[in-house]
């Protein structure tokens, strides 16, 4: 079984990331930890260590690069009780991870769905956004294999591709987008998916705590962390429409462009299809609605 930093230079060594560029965000992100862990970033300004040196390489590579450096700098958070397990699924499933964005992110993005983090049966298992099992099979078409976290709630086993359970909140969200528009192709012509925050926290019993269920300054650097990374996304991907699924996500997307939005881009809103939703059993024909009246089903046609 592969784990830890081995595996992650292996990914590296594969992507053919520029190492000073990594290490200089390492070095960043070690020296910040040792430093009572007080991450500091530079108000959502682009990185020029995360996009201007990947000029040469595609928008798939270089938003993998960024997924990486962002992985890494959440690896240096101290989660206190009552998270016992993290789940980094951008490295044990990164091959699957990897495959996605490589197939479906080679271009340029109108509109992102921004999501929260991943669920214990959906990217904890295939390593993509709201990635149920048999969507990811049968309709993305990748089969990758998945290794296992460094350390794993024995009540939220990783089973990878074969994990006979079913997230609802991906059967409901890809759902919608196989019934709009027949093939992941059109979907992401215009489109992408991508959660604001790639780790997965737990309790004991293998509950699952969401991003705003943490408190206090590990809060706050989570949340300096992953906005910078959000901000880097929309400029690299071009978007000008993201779409907060959640709450959450709108939020933190609305506080990120507040503070700088060079390409205007328009936040909106779209309830999450977790069955935990209040009134949330008939999400699917409630999300259609709101898509029709965004005057976004265009985009998801041919």
């Amino acid at each position: 079984m592969i784990f830890g930093r081995t595996l992650r230079n292996m990914l590296r060594k594969k992507l053919k990331l520029d190492p000073i560029g990594s290490a200089k965000c390492i070095a960043a992100t070690q020296h910040n930890s040792e430093t009572n862990n007080d991450v500091t970033h530079d108000n959502h300004k682009p990185n020029d260590g995360h996009l201007s040196e990947q000029s040469n390489s595609s928008i798939a590579e270089q938003l993998l690069k960024l997924e990486l450096d962002l992985n890494e700098s959440l690896k240096k958070l101290i989660f206190k009780k009552p998270v016992e397990y993290v789940y980094y699924p951008l490295e044990y499933a990164f091959k699957p991870h990897s495959a996605f964005v490589k197939k479906y992110c080679k271009t340029p993005k109108k509109i992102l769905f921004l999501g929260m983090n991943p669920g214990p049966w959906g990217m904890c298992q295939t390593g993509i956004p709201f990635g149920e099992v048999k969507i990811v099979k049968e309709w993305f078409e990748i089969d990758e294999e998945v290794f296992k976290p460094e350390q794993e709630c024995p009540e939220r086993e990783v089973l990878g591709l074969a994990c006979p359970r079913s997230e609802v909140s991906g059967q409901r969200i890809w759902g919608l987008f196989r019934n709009i528009c027949g093939t992941p192709e059109n979907f992401f012509k215009s489109s992408f998916m991508f959660n604001y925050c790639p780790i997965a926290m737990l309790k004991g019993n293998g509950g699952n705590i969401t991003p705003s269920e943490i408190k206090g300054e590990t809060q706050r650097q989570l949340e300096e962390i992953c906005d910078e990374t959000l901000f880097d996304v929309i400029q690299l991907l071009q978007v000008e429409i993201l779409v907060g699924v959640g709450k959450f996500a709108e939020k933190r997307a609305l506080e990120v462009l507040k503070r700088n939005n060079p390409l205007n881009t328009k936040v909106l809103y779209l309830v999450h299809p977790s069955p935990r939703v209040a009134n949330n059993q008939n999400w699917m024909v409630t999300a259609e609605k709101k898509l029709t009246e965004f005057n976004l089903m265009s985009y998801f046609k041919n």
